[in-house]
Protein backbone atom coordinates (compact mmCIF):
# COMPACT_ATOMS: atom_id res chain seq x y z
CA UNK A 1 0.00 0.00 0.00
CA UNK A 2 1.30 3.44 -0.95
CA UNK A 3 0.45 6.36 1.36
CA UNK A 4 0.84 10.09 0.70
CA UNK A 5 1.04 12.16 3.90
CA UNK A 6 0.43 15.90 3.43
CA UNK A 7 1.32 18.72 5.82
CA UNK A 8 2.42 22.34 5.56
CA UNK A 9 5.64 21.81 7.51
CA UNK A 10 7.87 18.90 8.44
CA UNK A 11 8.79 19.92 11.98
CA UNK A 12 6.85 21.98 14.49
CA UNK A 13 4.40 21.02 17.22
CA UNK A 14 2.06 18.20 18.19
CA UNK A 15 0.73 17.67 14.65
CA UNK A 16 4.23 17.15 13.30
CA UNK A 17 4.97 14.80 16.21
CA UNK A 18 1.84 12.80 15.31
CA UNK A 19 3.00 12.66 11.68
CA UNK A 20 6.50 11.56 12.68
CA UNK A 21 5.27 8.84 15.03
CA UNK A 22 2.82 7.46 12.46
CA UNK A 23 5.30 7.47 9.58
CA UNK A 24 8.20 5.94 11.49
CA UNK A 25 5.94 3.27 13.00
CA UNK A 26 4.54 2.16 9.62
CA UNK A 27 7.55 2.84 7.36
CA UNK A 28 8.42 -0.88 7.06
CA UNK A 29 4.83 -1.98 6.47
CA UNK A 30 3.76 0.64 3.91
CA UNK A 31 5.41 2.69 1.17
CA UNK A 32 5.10 6.21 2.64
CA UNK A 33 5.88 9.60 1.08
CA UNK A 34 5.55 12.98 2.80
CA UNK A 35 4.53 16.13 0.91
CA UNK A 36 5.10 19.57 2.48
CA UNK A 37 4.55 23.09 1.24
CA UNK A 38 8.14 24.30 1.34
CA UNK A 39 11.23 22.14 1.34
CA UNK A 40 12.74 21.30 4.73
CA UNK A 41 16.45 20.79 4.14
CA UNK A 42 16.70 18.87 7.41
CA UNK A 43 14.49 16.02 6.16
CA UNK A 44 17.27 13.45 5.83
CA UNK A 45 18.39 14.14 9.42
CA UNK A 46 14.87 13.66 10.77
CA UNK A 47 13.29 10.82 8.80
CA UNK A 48 14.76 7.42 7.87
CA UNK A 49 15.77 6.75 4.23
CA UNK A 50 12.77 4.47 3.62
CA UNK A 51 10.45 7.50 3.69
CA UNK A 52 10.00 9.49 0.48
CA UNK A 53 9.84 13.27 0.38
CA UNK A 54 8.18 15.79 -1.95
CA UNK A 55 7.59 19.53 -1.61
CA UNK A 56 5.68 22.24 -3.48
CA UNK A 57 8.54 24.72 -3.64
CA UNK A 58 12.25 24.94 -2.91
CA UNK A 59 11.79 28.33 -1.24
CA UNK A 60 9.26 31.15 -1.14
CA UNK A 61 8.42 32.61 -4.51
CA UNK A 62 9.53 36.25 -4.87
CA UNK A 63 6.98 39.04 -4.43
CA UNK A 64 6.82 41.87 -6.97
CA UNK A 65 4.61 44.88 -7.67
CA UNK A 66 5.59 44.79 -11.32
CA UNK A 67 2.77 43.38 -13.48
CA UNK A 68 5.01 41.46 -15.90
CA UNK A 69 7.16 40.00 -13.13
CA UNK A 70 4.04 38.84 -11.28
CA UNK A 71 2.85 37.04 -14.40
CA UNK A 72 6.22 35.36 -14.81
CA UNK A 73 6.25 34.25 -11.16
CA UNK A 74 2.69 32.92 -11.50
CA UNK A 75 3.65 31.00 -14.62
CA UNK A 76 6.68 29.45 -12.93
CA UNK A 77 4.53 28.40 -9.98
CA UNK A 78 1.85 26.88 -12.22
CA UNK A 79 4.46 24.91 -14.14
CA UNK A 80 6.00 23.65 -10.93
CA UNK A 81 2.61 22.55 -9.57
CA UNK A 82 1.69 20.84 -12.84
CA UNK A 83 4.97 18.92 -12.85
CA UNK A 84 4.44 17.87 -9.23
CA UNK A 85 0.84 16.78 -9.93
CA UNK A 86 1.99 14.57 -12.78
CA UNK A 87 4.73 13.05 -10.65
CA UNK A 88 2.34 12.28 -7.78
CA UNK A 89 -0.27 10.82 -10.13
CA UNK A 90 2.37 8.53 -11.67
CA UNK A 91 3.23 7.21 -8.20
CA UNK A 92 -0.26 5.64 -7.85
CA UNK A 93 -0.96 6.27 -4.18
CA UNK A 94 -3.69 4.24 -2.45
CA UNK A 95 -4.22 6.46 0.63
CA UNK A 96 -4.08 10.22 1.25
CA UNK A 97 -3.57 11.45 4.83
CA UNK A 98 -3.94 15.22 5.29
CA UNK A 99 -2.56 16.13 8.70
CA UNK A 100 -4.29 19.50 9.24
CA UNK A 101 -7.39 21.53 8.51
CA UNK A 102 -7.66 24.75 6.47
CA UNK A 103 -5.57 25.35 3.34
CA UNK A 104 -3.62 22.14 3.91
CA UNK A 105 -6.83 20.32 2.96
CA UNK A 106 -6.86 22.32 -0.26
CA UNK A 107 -3.22 21.51 -0.89
CA UNK A 108 -3.88 17.81 -0.28
CA UNK A 109 -6.76 17.74 -2.74
CA UNK A 110 -4.78 19.70 -5.33
CA UNK A 111 -2.42 16.75 -5.64
CA UNK A 112 -4.41 13.81 -4.28
CA UNK A 113 -8.01 14.19 -5.44
CA UNK A 114 -7.63 11.02 -7.54
CA UNK A 115 -6.44 8.87 -4.59
CA UNK A 116 -9.11 6.28 -3.64
CA UNK A 117 -8.98 6.65 0.15
CA UNK A 118 -8.68 10.16 1.61
CA UNK A 119 -8.61 11.27 5.25
CA UNK A 120 -8.00 14.62 6.94
CA UNK A 121 -7.30 15.62 10.54
CA UNK A 122 -8.70 18.60 12.47
CA UNK A 123 -6.90 19.78 15.61
CA UNK A 124 -8.57 23.17 16.20
CA UNK A 125 -11.60 24.10 18.27
CA UNK A 126 -13.72 26.06 15.77
CA UNK A 127 -15.62 27.82 18.54
CA UNK A 128 -12.35 29.35 19.76
CA UNK A 129 -10.51 29.88 16.48
CA UNK A 130 -12.52 29.77 13.27
CA UNK A 131 -9.49 30.76 11.21
CA UNK A 132 -10.38 28.40 8.36
CA UNK A 133 -13.02 30.90 7.17
CA UNK A 134 -10.16 32.92 5.68
CA UNK A 135 -9.53 30.10 3.22
CA UNK A 136 -13.00 28.70 2.53
CA UNK A 137 -14.93 32.01 2.78
CA UNK A 138 -18.21 30.29 3.66
CA UNK A 139 -19.17 27.52 6.06
CA UNK A 140 -21.15 25.73 3.34
CA UNK A 141 -18.10 25.54 1.08
CA UNK A 142 -15.92 24.18 3.89
CA UNK A 143 -18.51 21.51 4.72
CA UNK A 144 -18.70 20.52 1.05
CA UNK A 145 -14.92 20.40 0.86
CA UNK A 146 -14.71 18.16 3.94
CA UNK A 147 -17.10 15.74 2.23
CA UNK A 148 -14.45 15.10 -0.41
CA UNK A 149 -12.60 13.05 2.22
CA UNK A 150 -13.77 9.60 3.31
CA UNK A 151 -13.52 10.82 6.88
CA UNK A 152 -12.48 13.94 8.75
CA UNK A 153 -10.71 12.84 11.93
CA UNK A 154 -11.19 15.01 15.03
CA UNK A 155 -8.61 14.61 17.81
CA UNK A 156 -11.22 15.04 20.55
CA UNK A 157 -14.99 15.02 21.05
CA UNK A 158 -14.87 18.76 21.71
CA UNK A 159 -13.36 19.36 18.26
CA UNK A 160 -16.07 17.27 16.60
CA UNK A 161 -18.83 19.22 18.33
CA UNK A 162 -17.17 22.57 17.54
CA UNK A 163 -17.18 21.81 13.80
CA UNK A 164 -20.86 20.87 13.87
CA UNK A 165 -21.72 24.01 15.83
CA UNK A 166 -19.76 26.52 13.73
CA UNK A 167 -19.96 25.26 10.12
CA UNK A 168 -22.33 22.30 10.23
CA UNK A 169 -22.00 18.53 10.04
CA UNK A 170 -20.36 17.14 6.87
CA UNK A 171 -21.55 13.68 7.92
CA UNK A 172 -18.12 12.03 7.91
CA UNK A 173 -16.66 13.21 11.24
CA UNK A 174 -15.19 10.76 13.72
CA UNK A 175 -12.96 10.99 16.79
CA UNK A 176 -9.55 9.36 17.05
CA UNK A 177 -7.16 10.27 19.86
CA UNK A 178 -3.53 10.86 18.90
CA UNK A 179 -1.20 7.93 19.64
CA UNK A 180 1.38 8.66 22.33
CA UNK A 181 4.54 6.55 22.64
CA UNK A 182 4.66 6.05 26.40
CA UNK A 183 7.79 3.88 26.51
CA UNK A 184 9.76 6.25 24.28
CA UNK A 185 8.74 9.26 26.41
CA UNK A 186 9.79 7.58 29.64
CA UNK A 187 13.13 6.46 28.19
CA UNK A 188 13.95 9.93 26.84
CA UNK A 189 12.93 11.60 30.09
CA UNK A 190 15.84 9.84 31.80
CA UNK A 191 18.47 11.67 29.74
CA UNK A 192 20.58 14.20 31.60
CA UNK A 193 19.85 17.93 31.27
CA UNK A 194 23.23 19.58 30.80
CA UNK A 195 22.45 22.92 29.14
CA UNK A 196 20.67 24.50 32.10
CA UNK A 197 20.99 23.99 35.84
CA UNK A 198 17.85 23.43 37.84
CA UNK A 199 17.61 25.56 40.99
CA UNK A 200 15.87 24.58 44.23
CA UNK A 201 13.00 27.00 43.46
CA UNK A 202 9.63 25.67 42.23
CA UNK A 203 9.97 24.96 38.50
CA UNK A 204 7.23 25.36 35.90
CA UNK A 205 7.96 23.80 32.49
CA UNK A 206 5.86 24.56 29.42
CA UNK A 207 6.28 23.18 25.91
CA UNK A 208 4.80 24.59 22.73
CA UNK A 209 5.35 26.58 19.56
CA UNK A 210 6.08 30.26 20.01
CA UNK A 211 2.81 31.62 18.69
CA UNK A 212 -0.17 33.58 19.98
CA UNK A 213 -2.17 30.41 20.65
CA UNK A 214 0.09 29.27 23.48
CA UNK A 215 -0.42 32.43 25.55
CA UNK A 216 3.24 33.00 26.39
CA UNK A 217 2.74 36.76 26.15
CA UNK A 218 0.23 36.51 29.01
CA UNK A 219 2.55 34.19 30.92
CA UNK A 220 5.34 36.79 30.87
CA UNK A 221 2.96 39.48 32.12
CA UNK A 222 1.96 37.16 34.98
CA UNK A 223 5.62 36.43 35.80
CA UNK A 224 6.28 40.16 35.99
CA UNK A 225 3.55 40.53 38.63
CA UNK A 226 4.67 37.45 40.57
CA UNK A 227 8.25 38.75 40.61
CA UNK A 228 7.11 42.17 41.84
CA UNK A 229 5.57 40.37 44.82
CA UNK A 230 8.90 38.73 45.60
CA UNK A 231 7.84 35.15 44.82
CA UNK A 232 10.64 32.69 44.05
CA UNK A 233 10.26 30.24 41.14
CA UNK A 234 11.58 29.47 37.63
CA UNK A 235 9.92 28.97 34.25
CA UNK A 236 11.40 26.99 31.34
CA UNK A 237 9.76 27.56 27.95
CA UNK A 238 10.58 24.81 25.43
CA UNK A 239 9.68 25.39 21.79
CA UNK A 240 10.50 27.08 18.53
CA UNK A 241 8.40 29.23 16.24
CA UNK A 242 6.53 28.39 13.08
CA UNK A 243 8.09 29.22 9.74
CA UNK A 244 5.93 32.30 9.14
CA UNK A 245 6.23 33.91 12.57
CA UNK A 246 9.34 32.44 14.18
CA UNK A 247 11.48 35.54 14.49
CA UNK A 248 8.65 37.98 15.16
CA UNK A 249 7.17 36.09 18.13
CA UNK A 250 10.56 35.04 19.47
CA UNK A 251 11.78 38.63 19.47
CA UNK A 252 8.59 39.87 21.11
CA UNK A 253 9.04 37.41 23.96
CA UNK A 254 12.74 38.23 24.29
CA UNK A 255 11.91 41.94 24.41
CA UNK A 256 9.34 41.38 27.16
CA UNK A 257 11.80 39.31 29.19
CA UNK A 258 14.32 42.17 28.97
CA UNK A 259 11.68 44.82 29.64
CA UNK A 260 10.45 43.06 32.79
CA UNK A 261 13.94 41.85 33.76
CA UNK A 262 12.66 38.28 34.09
CA UNK A 263 15.88 36.56 35.08
CA UNK A 264 13.94 33.50 36.22
CA UNK A 265 12.25 32.87 32.85
CA UNK A 266 14.25 30.92 30.27
CA UNK A 267 13.47 30.60 26.56
CA UNK A 268 15.26 27.34 25.79
CA UNK A 269 14.15 27.12 22.16
CA UNK A 270 13.24 23.99 20.25
CA UNK A 271 14.53 20.73 21.70
CA UNK A 272 14.49 17.30 20.06
CA UNK A 273 13.95 15.78 23.50
CA UNK A 274 11.59 17.95 25.59
CA UNK A 275 10.84 15.08 27.97
CA UNK A 276 14.08 15.37 29.93
CA UNK A 277 13.13 18.98 30.72
CA UNK A 278 9.55 18.06 31.68
CA UNK A 279 10.96 15.40 34.01
CA UNK A 280 12.71 18.19 35.99
CA UNK A 281 9.48 20.12 36.56
CA UNK A 282 7.47 20.57 39.72
CA UNK A 283 4.54 21.52 37.49
CA UNK A 284 3.75 21.09 33.83
CA UNK A 285 2.19 24.39 32.77
CA UNK A 286 -0.04 25.19 29.80
CA UNK A 287 -1.24 28.78 29.28
CA UNK A 288 -2.89 28.18 25.88
CA UNK A 289 -5.71 30.42 24.72
CA UNK A 290 -7.19 27.38 22.95
CA UNK A 291 -6.26 23.77 22.22
CA UNK A 292 -7.68 20.75 20.46
CA UNK A 293 -6.63 17.90 22.72
CA UNK A 294 -3.25 18.81 24.14
CA UNK A 295 -0.62 16.34 22.97
CA UNK A 296 2.13 17.48 25.33
CA UNK A 297 -0.20 17.47 28.34
CA UNK A 298 -0.74 13.76 27.73
CA UNK A 299 3.04 13.32 27.59
CA UNK A 300 3.45 15.18 30.90
CA UNK A 301 0.75 12.95 32.36
CA UNK A 302 2.80 9.90 31.37
CA UNK A 303 5.73 11.39 33.31
CA UNK A 304 3.36 11.76 36.28
CA UNK A 305 3.82 15.52 36.48
CA UNK A 306 1.07 17.61 38.14
CA UNK A 307 -0.82 19.44 35.40
CA UNK A 308 -1.67 23.15 35.56
CA UNK A 309 -3.78 23.93 32.48
CA UNK A 310 -5.90 26.83 31.29
CA UNK A 311 -9.56 25.93 30.76
CA UNK A 312 -9.77 25.28 27.03
CA UNK A 313 -11.05 22.56 24.71
CA UNK A 314 -10.25 19.01 25.62
CA UNK A 315 -9.03 19.76 29.14
CA UNK A 316 -11.96 18.10 30.92
CA UNK A 317 -11.94 15.36 28.30
CA UNK A 318 -8.30 14.72 29.19
CA UNK A 319 -8.53 15.09 32.97
CA UNK A 320 -11.96 13.60 33.52
CA UNK A 321 -12.26 15.55 36.77
CA UNK A 322 -10.88 18.73 38.33
CA UNK A 323 -9.42 16.44 40.99
CA UNK A 324 -6.86 15.19 38.46
CA UNK A 325 -5.23 18.53 37.61
CA UNK A 326 -5.37 22.25 38.32
CA UNK A 327 -7.62 23.95 35.78
CA UNK A 328 -7.05 27.71 35.65
CA UNK A 329 -9.47 30.31 34.37
CA UNK A 330 -8.32 31.11 30.83
CA UNK A 331 -7.21 34.65 31.63
CA UNK A 332 -4.38 36.73 33.05
CA UNK A 333 -6.02 36.55 36.48
CA UNK A 334 -6.57 32.80 36.27
CA UNK A 335 -2.94 32.05 35.38
CA UNK A 336 -1.69 34.42 38.08
CA UNK A 337 -3.83 32.82 40.80
CA UNK A 338 -2.90 29.30 39.69
CA UNK A 339 0.86 29.89 39.66
CA UNK A 340 0.79 31.90 42.89
CA UNK A 341 -1.12 29.16 44.66
CA UNK A 342 1.40 26.54 43.51
CA UNK A 343 4.39 28.66 44.59
CA UNK A 344 2.98 29.54 48.01
CA UNK A 345 1.74 25.99 48.69
CA UNK A 346 4.57 23.58 47.77
CA UNK A 347 2.60 20.61 49.11
CA UNK A 348 -0.13 21.26 46.52
CA UNK A 349 1.78 19.43 43.81
CA UNK A 350 1.49 16.22 45.81
CA UNK A 351 -2.27 16.46 45.45
CA UNK A 352 -2.06 16.20 41.67
CA UNK A 353 1.19 14.27 41.12
CA UNK A 354 0.39 10.98 39.43
CA UNK A 355 -3.30 11.50 40.20
CA UNK A 356 -4.22 11.07 36.56
CA UNK A 357 -3.12 7.47 36.20
CA UNK A 358 -1.66 6.96 32.72
CA UNK A 359 -3.29 4.32 30.59
CA UNK A 360 -1.24 1.32 29.58
CA UNK A 361 1.45 1.75 26.94
CA UNK A 362 -0.61 -0.46 24.63
CA UNK A 363 -3.71 1.70 25.07
CA UNK A 364 -1.83 4.94 24.41
CA UNK A 365 0.17 3.60 21.48
CA UNK A 366 -0.82 0.32 19.81
CA UNK A 367 -4.58 0.63 20.30
CA UNK A 368 -4.71 4.24 19.10
CA UNK A 369 -2.54 3.47 16.07
CA UNK A 370 -4.73 0.48 15.26
CA UNK A 371 -7.90 2.60 15.24
CA UNK A 372 -6.24 4.95 12.73
CA UNK A 373 -4.90 2.15 10.53
CA UNK A 374 -8.31 0.47 10.39
CA UNK A 375 -9.66 3.54 8.60
CA UNK A 376 -7.72 2.80 5.43
CA UNK A 377 -6.47 -0.80 5.66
Amino acid sequence: MKILVVNDILQGGGVEKLMYDFVTYYKDKYDITILTDKRDFDFENVYPPEVGYLYQMEKDYPVSNHFLKRRIIKKIREQREKKLKNKIRSMNFDVLLCMKESWIMMMAMTYGDYIPKRFAWVHTDYTKSYYTKHWFNTADYEVEFMRRFNNVVCVSKVIEESIKKVIGDPGNLLVRYNPVNKEDIINKSMEEVSDIKRSKRPLFVTVGRLNIQKGYDILLEVCNLLNSEGLQYDVWIIGGGESWNNYEVLHELEDKIREFNLKNVYLLGERKNPYKYISQADWFLSTSRYEGYSYVSQEACILKKPLMLTACSGVMELLGSEENGMIMENSYKGIYLGMKSAIENPDLKEKYMGKLIPESAKCYWDDRLDTIEKLFS
